[in-house]
């Protein structure tokens, strides 16, 4: 008995000694965040690393806790191998918790193929930055890992409505085998801070436009990403007169029908609260005038990625398949043309 515990023993000690591949933990680099752009041909990748001391994975919260890495390729495997001889480690891709991607990516479905082999979550965030280095180079000075901060930073835009979450996932999917759009969280570094604001447009063919933050709100809710415990502020303004409403519930609903052109129906239900009302407005005025707020937040986003860009980041195009799949063939080979001609119809529908 005391044999086989010994036995037991030793197997669990070697296999939480984190030898893998042949490559024990103190070899590798647990990289971060990772940013990919590309120019001129080249691939420039950017890693944040965490700064392992003690050989595993665990941060010392009392020190800083990450380092940044450097590489570039005529492939984008290229340049994190050069970025591994800066290092001295191999570079392990399982502790990723964002890709940032920036100018360059001309096809983001083939060019992340290598992120959907099991190496990174396909829940993984990915958002859009012009500059990724400088997001991957904003480094706390202590603390937890700059990765969790932006994180944080990126659900919290999100659940006020000022970003949207894409995981790598969606992304390749959508500019790739549903050779459709999907909408891009911006990010943007200053001087020692991240921001999340607005998004912009991912299609097979690369990035385009951008949705301002009034614009985003109503992307959000177009795209059915309010989650619980999500906190909206909607100011609005009646006979001169300002307030404040929170939406702190949202369910929107989509259908298609083609009848010569094509039409897309929306319904948004909301439920929402007063948060100031100095002036004293009547409660249903205030209600009706953010109703109307975000109604034409909804029709700005859906004008400006729809009809603008063509690009088409609400599932149009599953909407046509699922509704119309007698007409998805005439759809699908003049996608632009029915794009650009479709209609909104948007029911905004609340309760206080």
């Amino acid at each position: 008995m005391k044999l086989k515990l010994l036995i037991v023993a030793t197997i669990v000690t070697l296999l939480l000694t984190g030898c893998s591949m042949g490559v024990e933990v103190n070899e590798r680099a647990f990289v971060q965040l990772m940013g990919i752009e590309r120019e001129n041909e080249i691939y420039y990748v950017s890693m944040q690393v965490y700064k392992s001391e003690s050989g595993t994975p665990e941060p010392d919260v009392s020190k800083a806790n990450t380092i940044t890495a450097k590489g570039e390729g005529t492939t984008i495997h290229e340049a994190i191998s050069a970025a591994e001889l800066t290092l001295g480690k191999k570079a392990f891709l399982g502790h990723i918790k964002m890709l940032v991607v920036g100018n360059g990516i001309k096809n983001p479905a083939d060019e992340l193929a290598l992120f959907l082999d099991g190496s990174v979550s396909p829940s993984c965030p990915v958002a859009y930055s012009d500059d990724p280095a400088a997001v991957i180079e904003t480094l706390p000075e202590e603390g937890s890992f700059s990765a969790e901060q932006i994180l944080a930073l990126a659900d919290s835009s999100a659940s006020q409505g000022k970003t949207v979450f894409t995981s790598v996932a969606e992304l390749a999917s959508s500019t790739g085998e549903l050779d459709v759009a999907a909408a891009l969280p911006v990010v943007a570094a200053g001087d020692k801070t991240v921001t999340f604001e607005g998004v912009t447009l991912a299609h097979k063919n690369g990035v385009r436009g951008r949705l301002d933050e009034r614009e985003t709100l109503g992307a959000k809710l177009l795209l059915n990403q309010f989650e619980t415990g999500d906190i909206i502020t909607v100011p609005v303004e009646v006979d001169g007169k300002r307030a404040t409403v929170f939406v702190t519930s949202a369910c929107t609903k989509l259908d298609a029908e083609m009848s010569g052109g094509l039409a897309v129906n929306a319904e948004i239900k909301l439920k929402m609260s007063v948060a100031e009302n100095p002036y004293g407005i009547k409660p249903a005025l205030v209600e009706k005038a953010a109703r109307q707020q975000i109604s034409e937040s909804s029709m700005a986003a859906y004008s400006a990625a729809v009809h603008e860009n063509l690009c088409d980041i609400f599932g149009v195009k599953k909407l046509v398949r699922r509704y119309c799949p007698e007409r998805y063939n005439d759809y699908c080979n003049a996608e632009r043309s029915y794009l650009a001609g479709s209609t909104l119809n948007l029911k905004v529908k609340s309760e206080m």
